[in-house]
Formats: C-alpha cells, sequence, structure tokens
C-alpha cells in the first residue's frame, strides 16, 4: 500500500503516533521534499520522528518497488551517533510496529539492530561509519544527531565521509527517496551546518530546512525546567534548546555571572570554614606557572563551596638536572604543606605525575593522577561553570585568578566543543584549571579508598600504597 506519512500517523490501525503540532509541520515536510535537514532542541522527539519516517519508507511506500530488481530487498537506514542510539532508534520502531494492528503481522524477524519485514523491506541503524552498508538499495537514509558524528579514527569528518558513501544508495529511487538529517546544532562548522544553511538558503533542489525550540517543539517541558536550564548553562542553551547555530570565541564565562561569584576575602581562609577538603594541582616547573586550587564546602551553608586557598609558582629555568630536582621538590614540599594545612586529598593533571604523586604521598597526601584529555578537560571546565551558574561555588576576590577566568573562550566544532585557555604573557591559565580539577574532582562519583595514591594506566586506575615509590 502507499499512504502518506501524515495520514498514516493519524491512522490508529496504522503507525497510530499522536504529534504534537510543530512535530506534524516536520513530517510534512519530510513527506513533500527529497532531503529534509531538521535543526531541533532537545527532547524534540527527533528519534521517534526518524524511526516514523523509517518505517513509513518501509512499509508504506509500495511504489518504491518499481525501482528495484526482483528479489532485492529495499532498506530504509539509520544511522546514529554510536551503538546505543542506533539499537534505540530501532527499539522506537519496533514499539510503533508492534502496536500497529495492521503492520504488526509484516514483522518478520527482529533483532537490536534490524526489523525485517514480509514485504521484503528491511529497517537497519548503525553507529557512524563511513565503512558500513556500501551496496544496499536505500530508499530511505536518515542521520540522527549528525551534528554530533564523532569517532576516535575519522573525527568530526565522519559525518561527511558517511554521507558521502550512503547517498549514491539513495539514486535508484530519483526524487521518491527521501534523505532526513536531523540534529540539536552543535557549533557552525561541519556537515550538519552546512548542508542547513544551503538548504535555508535555497541552493539545493528539492531540499527543505526546520529550525524549532525546545519549547516549539515539545509542549510538555515546562519553562521552569528550561529557565533553570538557561540560568545553569546560557551559552549550552542557545545550542541545546534554542536550536541556534553558535559560534566559536564568545567568553566561556557570562561576565556578569562571573562578577556574581566573587564574594571575597581574599584567599586563603581559616580550615576550619569548610569541610572535606580537594586540591586541584596544574604542575609545570620550567616553562608555566604551577597551579593550586583548593575546594571545600562551607560549614555553615552546605549548599555552597568555598575556595580556600589558590595560588601558583612562577616558574624556573634550572641550569642543571640536579638544580631542576631541587626546584621540583621545593615547590611540592610547599603545595604538600598547603594539602597538609587543609587535610586536603589532591588530584594532579599526568605532567610529571609520577614525580608529583610519589612526592606527595610521602608527604602523606593523598593525591590522585588523572589524564587531562580534551574530554576531561571539557567536563571539568563544564562542571565549574556550572557551580558558579547556580551559585554554588563562591569565589576569593583574587585579581588573577579572575582575570584567568575572563579569558576562558568557547570552542565548537562539528561534533565536539571544547574550552580554550589561552596563554597570556607568563600565564596559561594554570590557576583556572587548577581550580577546574578541584571542583571536577568533588563531581566525580567513588574515589579511592583512604591513604591510596593513583596513575593512570591503559587499564584503568593503578593503586598504591601512600608513602611508596613502587608502582604497580
Amino acid at each position: 500500500m502507499s499512504v502518506g506519512l501524515l495520514a498514516a500517523c493519524d491512522d490508529a490501525d496504522l503507525l497510530g503516533v499522536e504529534l504534537w503540532p510543530r512535530q506534524r509541520d516536520v513530517l510534512a515536510a519530510i513527506e513533500a521534499n527529497r532531503l529534509a535537514v531538521l535543526c531541533l532542541g532537545r527532547r524534540s522527539g527527533k528519534t521517534m520522528l526518524c524511526a516514523i519516517t523509517l518505517l513509513w519508507l518501509c512499509l508504506l511506500r509500495d511504489d518504491l518497488d518499481d525501482a528495484m530488481r526482483p528479489g532485492e530487498t529495499r532498506h530504509a537506514v539509520g544511522v546514529a551517533v554510536n551503538l546505543r542510539q542506533a539499537r534505540l532508534l530501532v527499539a522506537a520502531a519496533r514499539s510503533i510496529v508492534e502496536r500497529s494492528p495492521l503492520l504488526a503481522p509484516m514483522l518478520a524477524a527482529s533483532t537490536e539492530d534490524t526489523l525485517t519485514f514480509t514485504n521484503g523491506t528491511a529497517l537497519a541503524a548503525f553507529p557512524c561509519s563511513s565503512r558500513g552498508v556500501r551496496g544496499w538499495p536505500i530508499c530511505g537514509l536518515v542521520l540522527d544527531e549528525t551534528a554530533h558524528f564523532l569517532t576516535d579514527t575519522e573525527g568530526p569528518q565522519v559525518a561527511d565521509r558517511v554521507f558521502t558513501a550512503l547517498m549514491p544508495a539513495t539514486a535508484q529511487f530519483g526524487d521518491a527517496a527521501r534523505v532526513l538529517l536531523s540534529s540539536t546544532p552543535f557549533g557552525v562548522d561541519g556537515l550538519f551546518a552546512s548542508m542547513f544553511g544551503k538548504a535555508d538558503s535555497g541552493e539545493l533542489a528539492g531540499a527543505v530546512a526546520l529550525k524549532a525550540s525546545t519549547a516549539e517543539m515539545n509542549p510538555t517541558i515546562t519553562e521552569a525546567y528550561l529557565d533553570a536550564e538557561r540560568a545553569r548553562d546560557p551559552e549550552g542553551f542557545r545550542s541545546e534548546y534554542m536550536a541556534e547555530l553558535v559560534g566559536s570565541g564568545s567568553a566561556y564565562l557570562d561576565p556578569e555571572r562571573l562578577e556574581a561569584a566573587v564574594v571575597g576575602p581574599m584567599v586563603p581562609v581559616n580550615p576550619s570554614m569548610g569541610t572535606d577538603w580537594r586540591a586541584g594541582l596544574d604542575p609545570a616547573f620550567s616553562s608555566d606557572p604551577f597551579g593550586l586550587a583548593i575546594v571545600g564546602r562551607d560549614v555553615t551553608r552546605p549548599d555552597k563551596l568555598i575556595v580556600g586557598n589558590v595560588r601558583n609558582w612562577k616558574p624556573e629555568r634550572p641550569e642543571s638536572f640536579e638544580e631542576r630536582r631541587l626546584v621540583e621538590d621545593a615547590i611540592l614540599a610547599e603545595v604538600a604543606a598547603e594539602c597538609q594545612r587543609y587535610s586536603a586529598s589532591a588530584v594532579t593533571d599526568q605532567y610529571a605525575s609520577r614525580a608529583v604523586v610519589d612526592r606527595l604521598s610521602r608527604a602523606g597526601v593523598r593525591v590522585e593522577a588523572i589524564p587531562m584529555t580534551a574530554a576531561t578537560k571539557t567536563g571539568a571546565f563544564g562542571e565549574l561553570r556550572s557551580l558558579i551558574y547556580t551559585n554554588e561555588l563562591e569565589l576569593p576576590d583574587h585579581p588573577e585568578l579572575i582575570r584567568e577566568l575572563r579569558r576562558l573562550r568557547s570552542r565548537y566544532t562539528a561534533g565536539s566543543a571544547s574550552v580554550v585557555n589561552p596563554r597570556v604573557g607568563g600565564s596559561h591559565g594554570d590557576m583556572a584549571q587548577a581550580l577546574a580539577i578541584a571542583v571536577y574532582d568533588r563531581a566525580q562519583a567513588g574515589g579511592p579508598p583512604a591513604g591510596v595514591a593513583t596513575l593512570p594506566s591503559a587499564l584503568g586506575r593503578k593503586w598504591s600504597t601512600s608513602g611508596s615509590s613502587e608502582w604497580i
């Protein structure tokens, strides 16, 4: 049978899906155009809309059989950010089919990745990879959360490669095929942003671009929730909920919110004013400053985090290896003394981590080393920003630290976002990074047993006894 997409959704014996008004607009655009680029806020029902589109193409478009050779299986294919998301797409389609009085009998076989139907069609979903799904006749191609496509081997360029590899498979169906790029936006670069711009400007024949915020797409999301999300992260809110293609280079921290978080007095504060102190370390010895930030929970206001101390040690250029060791030992002795004063555990990035962990462990400081990858750095600064925006962290009136925080910049690229901590003069944002590491450590669930230190390894974190220089 051949039935229109919206008509099938409205028919309880077919797809039988109740749609919100803006979702109807989206499906109408998909029904009418070969290529649709949908820029939608979070919780808009994107995965459901993708699943509906794929089912429509498999089960309710018999006219597409005219382009098939006898015995060929006609495919509707979804490509998702990862395997879990791909299987969610299949699960959403399965749940719709199984509830349908007329379509349920057509489901011949079902796996986590594929639905096979009695009419010679199949719905399949895969994680983003340019190496998969070549050679199939594809009447429908859906790229779910296209702007977030990213792999370890191909990076954000995987989106272009997947699109280039699979689009030719739709050619035999001509204008009757449907191609859908659906995503919450993520920056102004990459395949999704480029295709949205071209479709929106009319540069692509047979293409349509639609943009809608979360509030427009999903009326069940409350205004109070959206206000809270806007307050927590105004920059991210524009992209995630307003569906704006936000560019790079803007301030990572809103200046007014940063100013509101600064309360004083100048550090250091008395250790008795806080509990559960954590020290973040951004170590360096010869080229950049060594940064330290100690964060604890206010004893009188448990909902507040306070900064007990923040400082750095300017770099020195030793003349010899022996002099370098003396410089390192002197700085680490002062770091250990600060940690001991606050009874603080410490977390350090991977730079010189063996020396830092060994020296602080011997001083009785529990210390953990974590690799500051791009993902870890983004998570650490994201936690810092969230605490500032929700008024959970009070900052000291420390001019150098505040300058470093004001210099932080956002960088968005296809499939990823990051914070830029620029180098200015002799500073590389060492105290800002130490503060981000400290609050990130607090946010992580669990941790090492009392009195142990860790080093990263290929298999995860390894433990060593405090005070020991033997690593396992």
